[in-house]
């Protein structure tokens, strides 16, 4: 009966009214069925007592379950707060923590900072102290007459060999000449013969169609006086052979968008060549066209 007591009151949605009826069609002698005859208002009475006392242990039931998931629920409440009290105390141990560590990594820094300044302050003088003193060992060789550095002698290492004849020759200017006039010459040739050596160079890496030995060897003429004659060089040789069309305005026209992709991939300033180039068509062609027609 407690079963089907409790299932009836959990329904949804609960009718007191036809509970009661249920209850009372259950009994027997409580509802109408075998007429009036069979009614028992004791047995309904009884029925009724019962079933109330019934309700009443259910009630207490349900209360005890009620009362012990509410200190449950209390009692894991209170753990919760105590956890997320932890929490908030151990976040904002770990959030001055960070700050102590933010503090020190800026100071670290700043020290770092402070340290390195120190540091190129100390080696930017030692690194000029060595280039001075491997300069002078060079400087030494052409006072002496006698180039024993394997850079001077090996076709291989010209670049570096281009790179330090370029400053001795600075230096060379700032000498007195009634002194140094023997070594001043020397160094002034090795120069033109090293210049020289390079254009050389540059023209065939441009016969053979070589673009990044041109890139190179041009960023080294770039600090030496001959670097406007390796443009005209490069603008004389770049002509060979473009004007084979009887339109020679289409010839111009081709040459110069061919021109204009390889200038810049060879030259630091692709605008100054490529304005010689224009130049120079107009100088050679141009008005010579110009000429012949008027």
């Amino acid at each position: 009966m407690a079963n089907v007591t409790t299932a009836q009151l959990f329904e949804e949605p609960f009718d007191a009214d036809e509970y009661i009826e249920r209850l009372a069609w259950r009994t027997p002698g409580g509802g109408s069925k075998g007429g009036a005859e069979a009614f028992d208002p004791k047995k309904l009475l009884e029925e009724f007592v019962n079933h109330i006392e019934e309700l009443k242990q259910l009630d207490e039931r349900i209360q005890r379950k009620v009362e012990k998931l509410e200190q449950q629920c209390h009692r894991e409440a209170k753990e919760f707060a105590h956890k997320v009290q932890d929490l908030q105390r151990s976040n904002q141990v770990a959030f001055q923590h960070f700050q102590e560590l933010d503090e020190h990594i800026s100071y670290v820094a700043t020290k770092v900072c402070h340290l390195g300044d120190q540091l190129e302050g100390v080696n930017t003088p030692r690194q000029r102290a060595v280039e001075a003193q491997r300069l002078m060992t060079y400087f030494n060789e052409f006072l002496d007459g006698e180039l024993r550095s394997d850079v001077f002698n090996n076709p291989d290492k010209i670049k570096e060999a281009a790179d330090i004849i370029q400053k001795l020759h600075l230096i060379a200017q700032e000498l007195p000449f009634d002194r140094f006039s023997d070594v001043k010459a020397k160094i002034a040739s090795k120069y033109h013969d090293l210049e020289r050596q390079l254009i050389q160079e540059f023209t065939a890496a441009q016969r053979r169609g070589e673009i990044g030995r041109m890139r190179e060897v041009a960023a080294v003429l770039l600090h030496f006086k001959g670097y406007a004659h390796c443009v005209d060089v490069y603008i004389k040789q770049c002509q060979e052979g473009a004007y084979m069309r009887n339109d020679v305005f289409e010839d111009i026209a081709i040459l110069c968008q061919r021109v204009n992709k390889q200038v810049g991939e060879v030259f630091c300033s692709p605008e100054t060549v490529m304005a010689k180039l224009i130049q120079s068509i107009f100088e050679n062609k141009i008005q010579v066209q110009l000429n012949l027609n008027f």
